[in-house]
């Protein structure tokens, strides 16, 4: 039973997370069909943030669910909101007005390799050789599928695409352990709401409030909001809740290909073989680790059958804990 129930979240986690970098993938194509129609970056943060807040708080009061948090809880998640997820929007979109996009998005994605150093040290999930090996495929797919731009590199750029990814890393890593006691609903509520907050008056106040009512930028600050924001966001957070932070970076590496591929269905935009190469290594990568799991699930189930049979069994560790799978 145990078991089951254990592969039943494997299979969740994985499908949830799968969701996740697809939705977010749609987020770059979007963003271009909104600056396309004419309206500002600024004016679509601050709209999307919002609506995907409204979507939120409206499920809560639709459904139900206990809203109320802490203090303490939402002190942190507040600064998780503007410092991580905040700060990467505002350092990603400094990043692309100064270096090639590819590039910007490129150095962002150290982030799962971040990622994994961090819930290593403040969650605890296992460093395993599957893991190491999935980043070193992933991340050559992502430098194939990206390419490396050539020219003069500007260097505030690039420092602020790195700078993206370390907030991003800290985000994820604080938003696992949040989510251990906060329901993901009210997580995702807060949290846009939070967002919602930090772009709307700025904004406003910097007079870049320019949303031309056409069917380009309505379409588009709707995808954002309802799924870049809200399907992406609610899929991720409980994908976290199955297989944790590290393993569920690895697998958003599939981002850049999903953008990749729309961006040759819906704009016309080429699709070299290098792409398809890399997006390849990037599957494998995210494959080379679900392999290991359920390896590592098969023969942990194998010595709780033996330890059964054989009695009370021996225990895996010195002391008598259980070790974590490789």
């Amino acid at each position: 039973m145990e078991r089951g129930r254990r592969g039943a979240g494997e299979f969740w986690g994985l499908f949830l997370v799968t969701i996740a970098a697809a939705s977010l993938g749609m987020e770059g194509i979007a963003a271009k069909f909104a600056f396309a129609g004419g309206a500002s970056s600024l004016a679509v943060l601050a709209l999307r943030f919002p609506l995907a807040a409204l979507i939120f708080w409206a499920s809560l009061a639709w459904f139900g669910g206990r809203w109320k948090i802490g203090l303490g809880t939402l002190g942190r998640l507040a600064a998780l909101a503007v410092g991580g997820h905040g700060m990467t929007v505002v350092l990603l979109f400094y990043a692309f007005q100064h270096i090639p996009a590819s590039l910007a998005i490129l150095l962002f994605y150290i982030y799962p390799v971040l990622v994994t150093l961090l819930a290593a040290v403040f969650l605890r999930e296992p460093l395993t050789r599957a893991k190491m090996e999935a980043l070193v495929l992933a991340s050559a797919g992502l430098v194939i599928t990206l390419g490396l731009p050539a020219g003069r590199l500007h260097m505030g750029g690039a420092v602020a695409a790195c700078l993206a990814a370390v907030a991003n890393s800290i985000f994820m890593v604080g938003q696992t352990e949040l989510l251990r006691r906060v329901e993901t609903r009210v997580f995702n509520a807060y949290l846009t709401l939070v967002l919602a907050v930090l772009f709307l008056p700025v904004a406003l106040l910097s007079n870049q409030f320019r949303v031309p009512l056409n069917a380009e930028v309505v379409g588009a600050v709707l995808v954002l909001a309802l799924v870049c924001t809200v399907v992406a966001s609610e899929t991720l957070c409980r994908g976290l809740v199955y297989i944790g932070a590290s393993r569920a970076a690895i697998i958003l590496t599939l981002e850049p290909v999903v953008t990749a591929v729309l961006g040759y269905l819906l704009l016309n935009e080429r699709l070299y073989p290098s792409q398809l190469l890399g997006g390849a290594l990037i599957l494998a990568g995210v494959a080379r680790q679900q392999v290991a799991e359920y390896k590592a699930q098969g023969m942990e189930s194998r010595r709780e059958g033996a330890g059964e049979a054989g009695g009370q069994g021996r225990p895996d560790g010195i002391f008598g804990e259980k070790r974590l799978p490789k």
